[in-house]
């Protein structure tokens, strides 16, 4: 057997494994999704009232409780997502509705340098319910 022959076996082998992993994720619910990160409390990044989310709750509190909050366009309010190498969060908050798929995680106002650090990514979503 040539070397091409089973560089081509091997190629084929690992696509066959990466397509049925992607199937199992999908039929999980998991989606890859940009994810980004704001600062909640901070006008630049918010609307007029940036303590109040979409849910009419203050998000502010929520994040000083120490629960995880994000917005997103692509479930109902209070859905949870959970969210690659972040964890479990709950919608609360819209985005503007240009950005139909993405989830944006939401950190406190004197957390500017995590949500930086955070950035924007692309990571697994699932819906949890």
């Amino acid at each position: 057997m040539k070397t091409n022959d089973i560089v081509c076996g091997i190629i084929v082998v690992v696509m066959v494994i990466m397509f049925c992993l992607a199937m199992a994720n999908s039929a999980r619910g998991e989606t890859v999704r940009v994810v980004t990160a704001y600062n909640v409390g901070d006008r630049s990044q918010t609307d007029d009232t940036p303590c109040i989310d979409a849910s009419n709750s203050n998000i502010c509190l929520a994040l000083d409780r120490g629960e995880k909050r994000c917005a997103a366009n692509f479930v109902p309010l209070g859905t949870q997502l959970h969210i690659q190498n972040y964890g479990t969060c709950t919608v609360t908050d819209r985005m503007n509705r240009r950005y139909k798929n993405r989830v944006d995680v939401a950190f406190p106002k004197h957390e500017k340098s995590k949500a930086l650090k955070f950035g924007k990514q692309k990571l697994y979503v699932e819906v949890i319910k």
